[in-house]
């Protein structure tokens, strides 16, 4: 059952002016340590870092106002079955599992999100 969808699209060039005039202090007030480890290890940082940016907000959109995580409470990780939002804060539980694509090219990054729950045979009458 679909608790909730968010899209989010981030212009590269924005994430790129906003590092470029506050350098790492930006990136440490959104990202984690393994986030930026990630990114600034690719070919082209700025997209890595605006999918991710895009994400955060494609997960705000997806949930009620009232259960956003902050910027730190999650990172996006690249798992065996890709990206994955891993929850860093015992303060902020999600409501469902939550599933999240990334893509990027020269000026742009975009991020969905489905939050949903699994939902068992018995709940939806098959069996």
């Amino acid at each position: 059952m679909i608790e909730g969808i968010g899209v989010d699209i981030v212009g590269v060039e924005r994430i790129s002016a906003i590092y470029n005039k506050h350098g790492r202090r930006f990136l440490q007030k959104i990202f984690s340590p393994r986030e930026i480890e990630y990114c600034c290890n690719r070919r082209n940082p700025p997209e890595h870092l605006a999918a991710r940016f895009a994400a955060r907000e494609a997960l705000a959109k997806a949930l009620p106002a009232d259960n956003r995580p902050g910027w730190k409470q999650v990172e996006i990780i690249s798992g065996k079955e890709g990206p994955e939002f891993r929850v860093l804060s015992p303060d902020w539980k999600p409501p469902g599992r939550i599933k999240v694509s990334l893509s990027h090219e020269r000026q742009w990054a975009v991020a969905l999100v489905i939050i949903y729950k699994e939902v068992g045979a018995i709940e939806t009458g098959y069996r």
